[in-house]
């Protein structure tokens, strides 16, 4: 197929990767000239552009572009894309996004992928980001069949595994096991950072393993991408910390009056429950 990519960052330029690989051709839009060099350098697309006049050949086009810039398009954008043309997004959050796009175009499918690293920009892309990945798609009644099915075929051609969720279901999911994880390594980032105690901070810094790195990783991410989280799915997300501030309460509880069998056995079943969630 002919395909489009616009915004070859982390996820749109391992998507050109590794559709290339599949011997599609990908004609990837870069938002500056930079980042069309570096592109072309990484042979992140086999045509790369900063002209949006690129997609007018494409049989299905990617949005691999930011929150905002989902929810807000330009007009630029939405009259590049034919009529005829597939078209979905990578989008961490659904309702808002699809809202728009159903309304601007009617081949749009909203979807996203389950993969990512805390890297970001044109470097970062590599082909094997969605080897084994989930990839939800989240159709609604206008969404048109066929393109589903064609969006779904080259979804499982990159050995991934095809979810389906409705865009509300979708986004109260993934504010619990994504966006949440976000704020919470950040909170832990911000309470091992000891400012009053110099001593213990380098300790704490020369201390840290791989422990630390893995309950972290997330909040050493894109800042803008968590930022635009919290403001778009910002009902789910505060239901989450609260859920999790509750669980916390009641840990500390637990502690401070020496309920030590209870404790032990709250973190048995957290223990037991983590495998349904961890391959």
């Amino acid at each position: 197929m002919k395909i489009g990519i616009v915004g070859l960052g982390l996820i749109g330029g391992s998507l050109g990767l590794k559709l290339q690989r599949l011997n599609h051709t990908i004609y990837g839009v870069a938002n500056n000239k930079f980042n069309k060099t570096k592109a072309e350098e990484k042979k992140l697309a086999n045509f790369v552009s900063c002209d949006l006049s690129l997609l007018k050949e494409c049989e299905l086009i990617i949005l691999a572009l930011p929150i905002q810039d989902l929810i807000n398009p330009s007009d630029l954008l939405v009259k590049s894309i034919p009529k005829e043309t597939i078209v979905t997004d990578v989008g961490s959050i659904k309702e808002p996004i699809i809202n728009t796009w159903e309304n601007l175009h009617p081949l749009f499918i909203g979807s996203h992928p389950m993969a990512g690293t805390e890297k970001q920009g044109v470097n970062a892309g590599f082909e094997g980001l969605f080897e084994n990945a989930k990839w939800i798609i989240t159709p609604t009644q206008k969404s048109d069949l066929n393109a589903i099915s064609t969006l779904s075929e080259l979804i499982k051609s990159m050995n991934c595994e095809i979810c389906h969720a409705s865009p509300k279901e979708h986004d109260e999911a993934v504010s619990l096991i994504s966006h949440l994880p976000i704020f919470l390594a950040s909170a832990l980032i911000e309470t091992v950072s000891n400012k009053n105690n110099q001593s213990l901070l380098d300790l704490t810094q020369k201390l840290a393993a791989t422990g630390f790195a893995d309950t972290s990783r997330v909040g050493g991410g894109n800042a803008q991408l968590a930022l635009d989280l919290a403001m778009n799915n910002q009902i789910n997300v505060l239901n989450a910390i609260n859920n999790f501030k509750n669980n916390l309460n009641q840990l500390e509880s637990y502690i401070k009056e020496k309920h030590w069998e209870i404790l032990y056995n709250k973190l048995s079943e957290a223990k037991e429950i983590r495998e349904n969630f961890i391959d």
